[in-house]
């Protein structure tokens, strides 16, 4: 299967709020189910992540990080997500921990400071974008980080996409998590083209797993040199 792009419908600002929370909601909750956010908890733990600040891009509806605060394992001591939407942003922020900071913030040139952050996220964001903009976000990752990037994406295959539409119906009534959820597997990139894509960006030490449920996951550590340097 080629990888082709859609736009999908929450990139769209000018998506309908109702319909925006629904898929924000759906999206945060098949997280939760599928074990998707426990997954990359155990990554971050043995990422360097406990005791240590982590930074989320492209955050959405902020599930993950909401997993990740109740976790006393890792003990953050700041969990930052951002998000370009500030519509997403602002649901986010409600109901959830208070330890929990938000900002809403274009990943391709993020207004934090170099090696601000022990470890930074990025889940299900990558296949948003074109291969340049997609080495602008894991360059501004692998700045901010000081010990760790990790990045988790869907897996692109013909199995991948008609186990994603069956789920996106079966667990959600939602119209724009039905149609966006097929089309993130279409623009989802394979772990050889992860991997390339994070060499060309001047990510280091990369090692790749693939991961239940149809997930990829890239960890790129990073060296004393560089985390204090």
């Amino acid at each position: 299967m080629r990888r082709h792009r859609i736009a999908e419908l929450m990139d769209d600002p000018g998506i309908d709020r109702g319909e925006h929370e629904h898929a924000l909601r759906s999206l945060n909750r098949i997280n939760r189910w599928s074990g998707v956010d426990r997954l990359l908890a155990d990554i971050l733990r043995d990422s360097g992540a406990i005791g240590g600040s982590i930074v989320d891009i492209g955050c959405g509806g902020g599930g993950f990080l909401a997993s990740v605060a109740e976790d006393a394992r890792l003990r953050p001591p700041m969990l930052l997500g951002v998000d370009r939407s500030p519509f997403a942003v602002q649901w986010a922020a409600r109901g959830q921990s208070p330890r929990i900071h938000w900002l809403a913030g274009d990943a391709r040139a993020l207004p934090l400071v170099d090696r601000s952050a022990d470890v930074v996220s990025c889940s299900l964001f990558l296949h948003h974008f074109d291969e340049p903009q997609v080495l602008m976000i894991l360059r501004e990752a692998d700045r901010i980080a000081r010990k760790a990037v990790v990045i988790a994406d869907l897996v692109r295959s013909r199995l991948a996409w008609a186990v994603t539409w069956l789920a996106t119906r079966v667990l959600s009534r939602s119209r724009v998590f039905h149609i966006d959820g097929p089309r993130s597997v279409r623009a989802a990139f394979t772990a050889d083209e992860l991997a390339d894509l994070a060499r060309d960006a001047g990510l280091t030490s990369v090692t790749l797993r693939k991961c239940f449920p149809l997930r990829v996951v890239l960890v790129a550590t990073k060296g004393p040199a560089r985390a204090h340097g």
